[in-house]
């Protein structure tokens, strides 16, 4: 299995991000980007760190709020 592009983990990030209060996010993408990269041989700390940080960095689209 491939290692997760960055683009995965920004999508992982952005729908764990969303779960907030309402759960309309959610963290299956994120568990199964975890799990393909640690298949793929990485550091799931790593991978997990790297969706947190992607999901802190996400800014909602000003209608959204």
């Amino acid at each position: 299995m491939p290692q997760p592009t960055p683009e995965e983990i920004q999508e992982a990030g952005r729908q764990l991000q969303r779960g907030g209060l309402l759960g309309a996010g959610s963290s299956k993408y994120a568990d199964r980007i975890v799990e393909e990269a640690v298949a793929a041989g990485a550091n799931e700390q790593d991978v997990a760190m790297q969706i947190l940080s992607a999901a802190a960095d996400y800014e909602p689209r000003p209608w959204a709020r």
